[in-house]
Parts: structure tokens; sequence; C-alpha cells
């Protein structure tokens, strides 16, 4: 994956302010070493790099900011990344992507104006994790189940041309010369943003929300559909189920549709449906304020997709959650009034978590965490009923679950469904000076009907720049299959 997380330090350099390419740079030496040698075979010149030596680029990695680089080395970095910019980022850019592909020739295009640049590594379909990516390679994660291809861009357009043949090459070259590059179909796509423990009405949530929005606007331009964006929103919502944090759930909700001209489909967590102080009687008034702000299962008939919004607070034990056998008879029961049924893809979207579930290695770990096979999982039981409702997920062939509730994004596959859990999207996880909130991106494809590529955002609250984002692929061999 080194060659991926070249192009996009490389792009870094072009695009982004120093701050970013600075501390990406300020790598292990012989990972300097190799981006150097990458340069180089990529035809790309930057000199400065060339001058460091190991002893300065100790020197380099200890300095905090570009002053103290240029006055502990003696070099002009400003001005040498400056020349870079001026040089490159007016450009038009196709970076070829093999994928998960690992037998594409080698070719080059050589055009005025145009930097190309082939990637040789193939991805592993859970191997991809974008590090601080400029806004062009943020949009390159979306792309990734359509490789192999071509992704072209310059500092305010982009599109992704798949190539499927050695033939395509040629096509890609012709398409370079048309006058209408960016002016294409963006295919049979649709988005679903996964959103998942907001906790509104914590007053310590304001600027994280902010962060959000910030994050959702960035984001927003580069999601093209012919369909409307969906945002599925996996409980939560609310701190405690009070009238005012109500209200602001609604008006979170409302901002959504308006802003992003999208459709919002949503459960309830445990924290929309208990108060401190838990009795029988403040259960049953938090439950009923939750309940004014939705329905139990969605149809998106332009996706032909079907969202069963399932109730896991059915337990006493609202930490761990259930759904009992009545609820998921209900279900069928509903489903069954639906007219071709058959032609729907259905998705489950629960509030609990129905399989423990995994931190990325890049994040701190907790106490009560312990590795396994060099991730982080949390211990802690899931649904009291997982086995009877993954049985019957089965039985209803139900591909798709979405939940939130451990505040952990994770993404598997266990006996042919596929289990999508979303961390906070107001925070914290935590990795060194960084705490980020978190949120999914799905891409679906209506003509097939499946999901095909899920993107993990994770957007430090405090430092937009601070930005992780792993990619998986839905489909594909070798998935995090967990026997």
């Amino acid at each position: 994956m080194l060659d991926y997380a070249f192009a996009n330090l490389f792009y870094n350099i072009v695009y982004s302010d120093n701050t970013v390419y600075e501390r990406d740079l300020k790598m292990e030496y012989q990972d300097f070493i190799d981006f150097k040698n990458w340069l180089h075979v990529h035809d790309i010149a930057i000199p400065i790099l060339d001058k460091m030596n190991e002893t300065m680029f100790v020197y380099f990695k200890q300095a905090k900011t570009t002053k103290q680089m240029e006055h502990l080395l003696h070099l002009d970095f400003s001005t040498a990344f400056s020349d870079i910019k001026k040089q490159y980022a007016h450009k038009t850019h196709v970076v070829f992507i093999p994928g998960t592909h690992k037998s594409w020739p080698d070719f080059t295009l050589r055009r005025k104006d145009v930097v190309f640049i082939q990637l040789k590594d193939s991805f592993e379909p859970a191997d991809i994790l974008t590090c601080d990516p400029c806004d062009q390679m943020t949009s390159l994660a979306l792309y990734i189940d359509e490789c192999p291809g071509a992704y072209i861009f310059t500092s305010d357009q982009e599109r992704f041309f798949p190539m499927r043949t050695a033939d395509d090459i040629e096509k890609l070259n012709e398409l370079l010369e048309s006058d209408d590059l960016f002016d294409y179909d963006p295919g049979p796509y649709s988005y679903y943003i996964h959103l998942s423990d907001l906790h509104l009405g914590s007053s310590h949530k304001f600027q994280a929300l902010e962060a959000l929005y910030e994050s959702l606007n960035k984001l927003y331009p580069h999601l093209k559909s012919h369909h409307e964006l969906k945002f599925l929103i996996s409980g939560d919502l609310m701190n405690t189920p009070s009238e005012k944090n109500m209200y602001q759930a609604n008006d979170f909700m409302n901002v959504l549709k308006k802003h992003y001209r999208a459709k919002v489909s949503f459960v309830l967590g445990n924290h929309d449906m208990i108060t401190i102080g838990l009795s029988m009687a403040t259960r049953g008034k938090g439950k009923a304020i939750a309940y004014l702000l939705g329905e139990k299962i969605q149809v998106f008939e332009d996706d032909k997709l079907i969202v069963l919004k399932i109730d896991s607070n059915m337990s006493g034990n609202f930490a761990r959650g259930a759904i009992g056998a009545r609820q998921m008879a209900e279900i069928e029961y509903e489903l069954s009034a639906i007219d071709h049924l058959e032609d729907y893809t259905i998705i489950a979207m629960l509030h609990h978590h129905v399989y423990p579930v995994v931190k990325s290695d890049f994040l701190k770990r907790k106490w009560n965490e312990h590795f396994i096979i060099g991730k982080l999982m949390d211990l802690s039981k899931a649904l009291t009923d997982a086995k009877s409702f993954t049985t019957w997920l089965k039985d209803m062939h139900i591909r798709y679950v979405v939940h939130g509730h451990k505040h952990v994004p994770f993404f598997m596959q266990k006996n042919g469904t596929y289990i999508v859990s979303a961390g906070s999207a107001t925070g914290s996880l935590k990795e060194s000076e960084s705490k980020y909130l978190s949120y999914n991106v799905l891409k679906y494809n209506y003509q097939t009907q499946s999901f095909t590529n899920c993107c993990i955002i994770y957007r430090d609250k405090k430092n937009a720049q601070r930005l992780k984002i792993e990619t998986y692929l839905f489909d594909k061999e070798n998935e995090n299959e967990i026997g």
C-alpha cells in the first residue's frame, strides 16, 4: 500500500498547506528514501528532498515549524514547496489504480499539462487507509469499488474512468482529448451516510456538531448521483429524551433534509429512551417522547431499498439490548404487504451491536480492550438475542445490517451478512493528539441492487486537516470474514 500512500503524500504537497505534508513527511527514514525513489520513478522532481541525508532528516523530524526546519537545515522549504505547487496544481492529473487486480500491463500517457501516475500495488479488500488526504484524494476513496481505472482530476473537478481491458488505455487517451472531459454520467450509484450516537443536548457537543457539518459540507459535492442522498441514523440522537433535546434532534434532521436535499431514516438508541434515575414511569415517558420522531419501515423507492427500523431496546438491560421474537414477526407481517418484495434490497438498522466490535489499529486502546489479531477488540457483550436475530436475518435473506451504540466504527462479514458499525458522529475516538468524530459513507449500485463500497471517515474535531479514511469493499473475497 506504500504506492497509494506515496501518491497521497505527493498530492498533499501539491494541494494541502504545509502543516499537513510536513507532518506526513516525518516518517521513518527508510520510508522517506522509498518516497524519494517513488518520486523519481514517476518523473517528479522535488530537489529539496534529494538534498536531505539521514542526519538532516533527524533534524527535520525534530523541528516543529517550517521556520525551525529552515533554521536547522539552512534550506528554504517555503519557496521549494511553493514552486512545486505552482508547477503541478494547475495541471490535469491521471492516477491509474489497479484495485484488487494484480495483472495490469504497464502503460504511460504523455500529454501536455497532464501528470500521469500508474500505481502498481493492488489492494486487499480491507487494506485501504488514507491518512490526511487532500480533497482530491478524499474523493478517490469513493471510487475504489470501480477499480481498475483512472482517477482524473484538477484542482476543482474530478471523475473516474473504469478500465477493464488494455483497449481502455486508448479510450482513456481519447477521453483526455475531449472538451467535455468532466461532463459525465455518474453511473447507477447512490449514497447513504450512516451516522450514530450524536448525543445531542450535551453542552460539549456543539463544537463537534459544527465539525460534523463542516465535514459533510466538504464531502457532499463529491457524492454525485441521479438519486437523492440518504442518511441512516442508528440511534442515540439525544443524550437524554427531554422535550428540549427532542426538538434539537428534529432540528438536526431537518438540516440534513434541507441542506443536503436528503431523506433521513433513524432508529432509537438507549439514550433516546431512558432518563437518569430510571423507573418504569420515566422509561415510558421517555419512550413516548422519543417515538414522536419516527415510523417503523421506510422504503426508498428510487433505489428499490427497504430500511427495517428495528427497536433493539426491548429489554430491561438497555446497555445490551434485545429485539424479541414478536418484533421480528411483526416486521415479517409488514414486509408481506409490500408488492414484489423480491425486487427490493433490505437493510436492517438497529442501535445495539450484533457482534463485538473491533477498533482500528491506529486508535488508542483502553484498559478493557485487548489485541485480537492485530486489532483492538471491545469485549462487551452484544444483543441478548443476537443468535436468534442473526438466524432470522439469514432466513429473511437480509445481507446488510447497520448499527451504532459502541462508538466504534467497524466493517465485517459473517455468514453472508455484512455488519457495519458506526462510531459517534460527534466523537471521541483518540489517537495521539487527535480526537475523532466518525461516520460511514455507503455506496449503493441500484442496478445490481447491492452495496459496493464502505468508507469510514474519521475527522479530528478541532483540526479539519487531520483526517483518515478506511475503505472496505463489499462482495469481494477475503473480506473481514469471521467464522
